[in-house]
């Protein structure tokens, strides 16, 4: 039996997710694809734009045999914790063969080579990063710069004359796909990494001049214009639940938490705000300095944006405040599954035996103290698209499996 894991976010699903899934398929000739992905919060630090069990279905009615969710700790946090985080996942099942990921570069020799020498770490590389920091680089763009130049001055490329290596350091996937590789590499796991060649042109690009397009110009499109754009970029039958999603006002985004998040803010001093993951005193001191300019979570995150701190990361510690994410509480100890198709019981058999962690269909068969800040960020996430909608929200361990 061959099984290929995905890590993903399908936020939402699009054309290119379904290639990537059929890709890795037939790359690797697996019988089985293991799914981990995002659950109702996202890399970039927003919320999904549709609760996690929608997205999973999606996933398995176009390819996946199994959909297990990332924790929300590691599902927000840098590529190098969000890799680790999935990774572990799929290596602790214990029946993963191969990690198949998407990246602008689609071959995995760069990625074996740049892994190998970030796990080095050569005097060149922490030299370089030292210079540009005080020379008041951001910590992502030293790391850029360093690994260029020590990646330049070892010869790593000097058997590819042509590679482009400026442009392989620019994809965000690449960026990943280099994590997803250390991961593994710190696991000493058995799992072999590989990689398919993105589809659309760019990860944050809003084009959509062909068939496939990322899932920001996805996103794009359903805030922005006529819901039949979406036609020939996602899965036919997808439409018509994203077009009633939109119409009903179910799409999720940061400024639907605008209130939560100021009610944090204010409500806690700059050093409880440092207490929470990926929030830096420097920004909690900001937040106190500027909070009375607050309008909603997207005007305010843009507002506190500097050379120094991305967008992003401001977009991280924001929500891991509204979402009470401490720095040293720990993730779930188990693996939770969001849904599978009928026709896996041989792989769900095949992990029972081989899992070294407990695998879950119910929240309710693992005690609440394990995952009690998983179950609030759901929670929360219910509850505030309860709000928008004017429907009681749920609670997340009475949302059944995805079966199907």
């Amino acid at each position: 039996m061959i099984v290929t894991g995905i890590i993903a976010e399908y936020n939402p699903f699009h054309n290119g997710h379904a290639y990537q899934i059929k890709q890795a398929r037939q790359i690797t000739q697996a019988d089985y694809v293991v799914v981990v992905m995002s659950g109702d919060y996202v890399q970039r630090g927003t919320p999904a734009i549709m609760e996690k069990h929608l997205r999973a279905r999606m996933a398995l009615e176009h390819g996946a045999d199994l959909v297990l969710e990332l924790p929300v700790r590691f599902s927000t946090a840098s590529a190098r914790d969000f890799a680790r985080g999935a990774v572990t996942i799929l290596h602790d099942l214990g029946v993963v063969n191969y990690l198949c990921f998407g990246s602008e570069h689609g071959e995995i020799t760069p990625f074996l080579r740049i892994a190998e020498l970030l796990e080095r770490e050569p005097a060149i590389f922490q030299e370089t990063i030292k210079n540009e920091l005080k020379k008041g680089a951001s910590y992502p763009a030293a790391h850029q710069k360093a690994l260029l130049v020590s990646s330049r001055q070892l010869g790593l490329f000097d058997d590819r004359e042509d590679f482009p290596f400026d442009d392989f350091l620019e994809g965000p996937n690449n960026t990943l796909g280099i994590e997803y590789v250390r991961a593994l590499r710190a696991l000493n796991s058995p799992i072999i990494p590989c990689t398919v060649a993105r589809t659309s042109n760019n990860y944050h690009s809003i084009e959509t001049d062909s068939s496939f397009a990322s899932a920001t110009a996805i996103r794009h499109l359903l805030f922005h214009k006529a819901p039949d754009a979406l036609t020939g970029l996602i899965p036919e039958n997808l439409i018509p639940t994203l077009m009633e999603a939109q119409r009903g006002g179910r799409l999720i985004t940061e400024d639907d938490y605008s209130l939560l998040l100021k009610y944090v803010l204010m409500q806690n001093t700059p050093q409880r705000l440092a207490d929470y993951l990926d929030f830096p005193i420097t920004l909690a001191n900001r937040v106190a300095n500027t909070i009375q300019d607050f309008c909603s979570f997207s005007q305010f995150a843009e507002m506190l944006k500097t050379r120094e701190i991305t967008r992003v990361r401001i977009n991280r510690a924001l929500l891991h405040a509204v979402l009470q994410l401490e720095q040293t509480a720990s993730p779930p100890s188990f693996i939770r599954m969001l849904g599978f198709r009928k026709e896996a019981a041989e792989l769900l058999k095949a992990i029972k035996n081989s899992s070294s962690r407990m695998v879950i269909g119910k929240l309710a068969d693992a005690p609440l103290e394990t995952y009690r800040e998983d179950l609030f960020a759901s929670n929360l996430y219910h509850s505030v698209l309860a709000m928008k909608v004017g429907k009681a929200a749920p609670d997340e361990r009475s949302i059944p499996l995805v079966i199907i």
